[in-house]
């Protein structure tokens, strides 16, 4: 626990140090560190001091990490101890946050006076770029500022609100429910990653912390709602549900969850990183009569919003075009990438006043007759996968520098079940081993997880159309139920590895699971694996924490977990016994059963 004042004072200080630094208005300063309160410390302190953060995700390779260093050039690091290994080779001064305020001196608790304005930087984030290059969106003040006044003003009543702090600060909406918060006065809730993974365990920490608020992805959202169905303990004083970075889609499981807190209300919001949130849509009336996929609503204040046709003239309400975002809510360029920054942040076509420019999203949407906004999907190859933004160029680029790989390209394709995954379509070139795990280890040295591929395809050759590009719509669809392994198929061997492959069988949709199949090479991810914690608690009466699917990704490894919750494999393997005699009876059988045990029972 941590008070204003007390985080204000540890904020003053490590400000003043930075100061020393040189560390001004527009000057850069790297973050990587885990969620904690001396994370909140840091940010605040760069604010204070006049900087900027530039977020590095501790779950970024190295090589991904090596250059956002070397493009964004900061002069200072702020990181923790256990975490100095985990950073590249930089050439950046480094402070522990975990370490005493004045081990290099003492430093006064005043207030610095950093001398920023509204139009310097407050932050560089850096996103999937189509040139396999990430780029970095450089954000000043104003933007935020804009944002946390309308959101404190509109979103707020009647006042301060316990937040969750559930997203990684490398992603825009971290900034807006921390602000929003610190700013309105209430408590920042914060969380370890097990907890953010484990949909069971978040909802249980809601509940026990009396979180009011919370900022999440449709994904996750979704994935809360199931294990609410399921059991969960459901927080009684959550009032608000923000919904961002992907299309929110009102499910059975999302209206019951809703339904069973009281007065609680889910706001749809829209925005690309370039800009922040740009559209709100607050849910109304009844929630068994919300539409399935909601709009985006209206502007926010200042926020301009265009819909445009191919010769940047304004549509009429009702047709489709290609959203521009103006205003307020504009970010200043991509940092270091003149050429991109030109193609996407264009003259503003409808005023003349010079200097006006827009952002060139490349979604399409739509006014409808009410004036909301409805959002229509992209006009590129620019996906999100649970929630994430993602260039496929980016990982076809990295896809390509491995040199068994001639040729590939990626696509985000349904899964049949409600979800998207990324495809990977490869021409081997014959100089090295071209396999789906050996692509998949490769990718995963360089990119995110969100953006390994699910499926690899091999090909003769890339279809084509007759420009000569390639035609996507002719790949073929690939069977998300069949897996290439890197390892020989061992079947199950015992009834409770047979239970733990039927259920892993349920969740990923694959044909067949062996004893030794990893979770995560089948297809799996945190969100899936929430799904997969549920079932199995289901079927073996105990609840893991998801940590343990992650440091036991086998099935074989999670009958082990199991046998440590239960005290023996020998009680795993008689609930298992006892479950799959269960899950074999007929419909009758069990009529039978329960009138048996009727007649025998008492009054």
């Amino acid at each position: 626990r941590m008070t204003y004042a007390e985080l204000n004072a540890r904020a003053n200080r490590l400000a003043h140090r930075l100061r020393s630094l040189g560390i001004g208005p527009d000057s850069l300063v790297g973050m990587f560190g885990e969620r904690s309160l001396e994370l909140m410390v840091g940010l605040v302190a760069i604010l204070k001091a006049g900087g900027a953060c530039v977020p590095l995700d501790i779950a970024y390779p190295k090589e991904r990490l090596a250059f956002m260093l070397e493009d964004s050039r900061v002069p200072v690091v702020l990181t923790q101890r256990h975490l100095l290994d985990s950073l590249p080779p930089h050439a950046a001064e480094t402070i522990l946050l975990d370490e005493s305020d004045d081990a290099h001196g003492p430093r006064s608790d005043e207030n610095p006076s950093s001398g920023v304005t509204a139009d310097n930087l407050l932050f560089v984030l850096y996103t999937s770029g189509s040139t396999g290059r990430p780029k970095g969106v450089a954000m000043p003040h104003r933007s935020l500022t804009n944002l946390i006044t309308w959101h404190l003003r509109e979103l707020d009543a009647p006042g301060p609100a316990r937040t969750l702090q559930y997203t990684a600060i490398s992603f825009d909406v971290s900034f807006q429910e921390i602000f929003t918060t610190l700013c309105g006065g209430g408590a920042l809730v914060l969380i370890e990653d097990d907890v953010r993974k484990d949909a069971a365990a978040l909802l249980r920490c809601m509940a026990e912390y009396g979180v009011e608020r919370i900022f999440m992805p449709f994904i996750a959202l979704q994935h809360m709602a199931e294990a609410a169905e399921a059991g969960a303990a459901v927080p009684s004083k959550l009032k608000d549900i923000v919904a961002g970075g992907e299309q929110l889609q009102v499910t059975p499981a999302v209206v019951a969850l809703i339904r069973r807190l009281d007065s609680c209300r889910l706001h749809n919001h829209y925005g690309p990183t370039e800009t922040h949130v740009v559209t709100n849509y607050s849910m109304e009336g009844q929630p068994g009569d919300w539409p399935t996929l909601p709009p985006v609503g209206r502007p926010v204040s200042n926020a301009q919003i265009f819909i445009l046709d191919p010769r940047g003239r304004a549509v009429p309400a009702g047709v489709p075009g290609e959203l521009y975002i103006g205003g307020d809510a504009l970010s200043r360029a991509y940092a270091n990438q003149p050429e991109l920054t030109a193609e996407r942040y264009v003259p503003h076509p409808l005023v003349s006043e010079p200097g006006e420019r827009l952002y060139r999203t490349g979604d399409l949407a739509r006014y409808l007759h009410d004036g909301n906004l409805e959002f229509l999907g992209r006009a590129d190859h620019q996906v999100k996968i649970r929630g994430v933004r993602i260039e496929l160029g980016e990982i076809e680029t990295v896809l390509q520098q491995h040199e068994g790989v001639r040729d590939g390209v990626v696509v985000a394709r349904e899964d049949g079940r409600g979800g998207r995954r990324l495809v990977a379509y490869v021409v081997p070139s014959g100089r090295q081993e071209c396999t789906g795990p050996s692509l998949r280890r490769f990718l995963s040295e360089k990119l995110t997880e969100h953006m390994i591929p699910s499926a690899f395809v091999m090909l003769d050759a890339l279809p084509l159309t007759p420009s000569g590009k390639v035609n996507r719509r002719a790949l073929p669809a690939p069977d998300f139920s069949r897996v290439e392994r890197a390892h020989a198929f061992v079947a199950p061997r015992t009834a409770a590895e047979e239970v733990v492959a039927e259920i892993w069988k349920q969740v990923l949709g694959v044909e067949r699971v062996g004893a030794t199949d990893n979770f995560f090479e089948l297809g799996g991810h945190s969100l899936l694996g929430t799904q997969l914690i549920s079932k199995l608690a289901r079927a073996f009466r105990t609840e893991l924490p998801l940590r343990q699917l992650f440091r036991s990704p086998t099935v074989e490894g999670l009958v082990g977990e199991l046998a440590q919750v239960w005290g023996g494999r020998e009680v795993v393997e008689e609930i298992a016994a006892t479950y799959l005699e269960v899950e074999r009876l007929t419909a009758a059988e069990i009529a039978e059963t329960l009138q048996g045990q009727n007649e025998g029972a008492s009054a």
